[in-house]
Parts: structure tokens; C-alpha cells; sequence
């Protein structure tokens, strides 16, 4: 199949014949004969848990994998259900990042102690379980305005934002132990999308989304997701993942991650795009799906990885919390200069909402009753997702984006 010279046609026409891959994996691909993980019921259900397998993609062999952090249970799953409508979430998992020998000498396990300093989830936890969230995963709300979509929730576990493809050797400067690290969110993925494509022939919608590092796997994955269901309309959301990062760290990400961007979008070099530019990036792209951010103004769990980014795990700190602000509301005047972009800032300092994970006295979590920008944020989400996007604008609270001081 020749591509058009003209980029937007060369998309879409790479999208059509993804679509047709899909449709005959046998003559596009030269994956296994077996299926990457066992077939999702056809019929509307509850949740089913699924173990990948190791599986030949294009060519290579990839092998599903935790990060394999020292004391770590390497066993990688997700998990899926089918709605009763015929649109689909693609739901990726939030839980921190690591990138050097400090900062990845500091898992989350099932054995860590309540209070131990930790910076990511090294494993699948017992509690990365959508069956136990409210939120967007609450399927009797009549709220949801996803409540009949079929999902497939990513967990993570590789520390590097579901984007990696790389074995990392590090040195834990506590103990002065060597030690490595499977950084292989994105090849994790990649065996998931494969099962995606055999088990959801033509949904009519999709909603690709995630949670704090989740809401960056949402956005580097977005072109190979789109690509498989070219036909579908489509939307992104990022929840709690705002992109604010110091100028070296997109050399940080790129050598000890090896960080994966799709070509398609971001050219011959993906590599050398700045975190930064990947939002804005992906709304030019595709003009005709809408892509929105959710953050509260004053993020405390962001500003705490910023801060580590900036100064280190004992740097001098007390200045990140304003300046993740500032940085936070540049991204979001950038982003919304595309007619496609719309960004919810909510007042306050939790982190991410869509999990549904902070219940107030009453249980009712904060996805349901956020009204600070104006707006309640299921109606906001309604409107991104309706055909005609009418009462989807950008949102913000009112005078709420300085803290007194930062308390870090």
C-alpha cells in the first residue's frame, strides 16, 4: 500500500491499514499462532483478570514483565471487561516513576512498610484491582458517562510510565549494591494492544485516559491505539500527568528508559521530543478527535516528583510547589491554543480523580462532586465524550493556584 506525500492523509492511511492488519494478524504481523492472553467473554460481564504470555511482535520477542526491583514479584496482568455498548476505555495505571540508582532503590511492594519512603509500584498489587474503585470504574452510577464502555485497565509496574523498552543497570547508593531494573512498560503494552486487536473487532468510540503516570502511558500510547480502530471516534484525557518537567530531563528519560514515541506522529527522531510537546503534538495530528487534562491547581503529589527531578532526593527543596504552578499553567495556556484541547484545573491539592479513591464522610469520592471550575466534572467529561462536544470548554477554579508556602 503506497502512503500519500500529503502527513495528514499519510495518517490516516497508515491508520486504514493498521485497521486491516487488525482484521488479519496472520498476514501483518509475524506474532505467535497462540493468543497473548485468553480470550475475553463475548457476551457483557464483569471483570475478567488476564496473564499475557510471551509473544513474537514485528519481529521481536516480547516477554511481559514487572519491573523486577529487588524483593519484587515479577508477575505482570491486566485486567477487562465488555460493556454493553460498543465503545471502549483504555484505562492505563498510575504509581509513581524511578530513573536513576536512588530513586529506583525505592519500591513499592507488598512487603513495603506502611510510611517507607517509596517512589514507585515495583509490582501488581492485590489493591490494582478495578473491581474495588469507584469513579469512572462505579458501573451502577448513572452518573458514569462510561458506565456501559467496555475497559481494559493497564496496571504498572516498570517505573517509567508505561513508555520504556530497556533493561537498566543501576547501583543502590545506600547499600552500594548493583542492581537492575525492567523498565518495559511500553513493551508490556504492546502485547496488550496486540490482544486489544483480536478481542474488540470495531468499537465506535474510544476513550484512551489514565492516572498520574497512567495519564502519560495515555498519551504515548494514544497513536498505536488510534491507529488499530481508525474508524472509531476517539478522545484522550489525562488525569494528574502535566507534563512539568526540568529542561535535562528528557535526556534522563530517553537514556535510562529508552523512552517510545510513536514515529507517525513525532518523525524519524521521536526521541527527541520534549515532554513538553508531546500533548500538543498529538491534538495537531489528529484534528478531529479532542484530547483534555485534568489537574487540581496546586497538584501536591506532581510538585513532589518535580521537586525530586530538580533537587534531588535531599536537595534543597521549597521551591518546586511554585514553580510546578507556574510551569503547570504555561502547559495548559499552550495546550489550549488548539481548537481540540479543553483542561479542567480544579481547586485544591489532591492527586488524580478518575480512580475515585478519595470518598469524603459519606463515600461519595471527589470524581462525583467536583464543582470548583464551575462546572461538575462529569458534566465536563459528558460533553468532551457527546457527538457534539457542546458545554466543553476550559474550566478553572477561581484564585486558587498559590500556596502560602510549600510544605516539603
Amino acid at each position: 500500500m503506497k502512503l500519500p506525500a500529503d502527513p495528514a492523509l499519510r495518517l490516516r492511511s497508515a491508520a486504514a491499514l493498521a485497521f486491516t492488519c487488525s482484521l488479519a494478524l496472520s498476514a501483518c504481523s509475524s506474532g505467535d499462532s497462540h493468543s497473548v492472553a485468553d480470550p475475553l467473554p463475548a457476551t457483557p460481564g464483569g471483570w475478567t483478570r488476564l496473564v499475557p504470555q510471551a509473544t513474537t511482535i514485528d519481529g521481536e520477542r516480547l516477554t511481559p514483565t514487572c519491573s523486577k526491583a529487588p524483593g519484587s514479584n515479577p508477575e505482570f496482568h491486566f485486567w477487562a471487561r465488555r460493556g454493553t455498548s460498543n465503545r471502549l476505555v483504555v484505562f492505563f495505571e498510575g504509581g509513581g516513576a524511578c530513573w536513576d540508582g536512588a530513586t529506583c532503590a525505592l519500591p513499592i511492594t507488598s512487603s513495603t512498610a506502611p510510611g517507607a519512603a517509596a517512589l514507585y509500584k515495583a509490582e501488581v498489587l492485590p489493591s490494582d484491582d478495578p473491581r474495588i474503585y469507584s469513579g469512572v470504574f462505579d458501573l451502577a452510577n448513572p452518573r458514569n458517562p462510561v458506565a456501559d464502555w467496555s475497559f481494559v485497565y493497564v496496571p504498572y509496574c516498570t517505573g517509567d510510565i508505561h513508555s520504556g523498552s530497556r533493561t537498566a543497570s543501576y547501583t543502590n547508593p545506600f547499600t552500594q549494591q548493583p542492581y537492575q531494573i525492567e523498565h518495559r512498560g511500553a513493551d508490556n503494552f504492546r502485547l496488550i494492544l496486540q490482544w486489544i486487536r483480536e478481542n474488540f473487532q470495531a468499537p465506535e468510540q474510544l476513550l484512551v485516559t489514565g492516572s498520574s503516570a497512567g495519564a502519560y502511558g495515555a498519551t504515548t500510547h494514544y497513536p498505536k491505539i488510534r491507529a488499530a480502530f481508525p474508524q472509531a471516534r476517539a478522545a484522550m484525557l489525562g488525569d494528574a500527568g502535566q507534563g512539568v518537567v526540568p529542561p535535562a530531563w528528557d535526556v534522563v528519560r530517553n537514556q535510562n528508559w529508552n523512552f517510545q514515541l510513536d514515529p507517525a506522529v513525532y518523525g524519524s527522531n521521536p526521541q527527541a521530543t520534549r515532554t513538553t510537546d508531546i500533548v500538543p503534538l498529538l491534538s495537531a495530528a489528529y484534528p478531529n478527535d479532542r484530547f483534555g487534562q485534568y489537574t487540581t491547581a496546586t497538584d501536591l503529589v506532581q510538585m513532589q516528583f518535580y521537586d525530586v527531578q530538580v533537587n534531588g532526593l535531599s536537595g534543597v527543596q521549597g521551591t518546586a510547589c511554585q514553580a510546578w504552578t507556574d510551569g503547570m499553567l504555561a502547559g495548559l495556556a499552550t495546550q489550549q491554543s488548539a481548537p481540540n484541547f479543553r483542561s479542567y484545573m480544579a481547586a485544591g491539592m489532591t492527586h488524580t480523580v478518575l480512580r475515585g479513591v478519595d470518598p469524603d464522610a459519606s463515600g461519595v469520592p471527589l470524581f462525583y462532586r467536583e464543582t470548583s471550575a464551575a462546572q461538575p466534572l462529569t458534566d465536563w467529561l459528558s460533553a468532551m465524550l457527546s457527538t457534539t462536544g457542546s458545554g466543553w470548554d476550559n474550566r478553572a477554579c477561581a484564585d486558587c493556584t498559590t500556596l502560602p508556602a510549600c510544605p516539603f
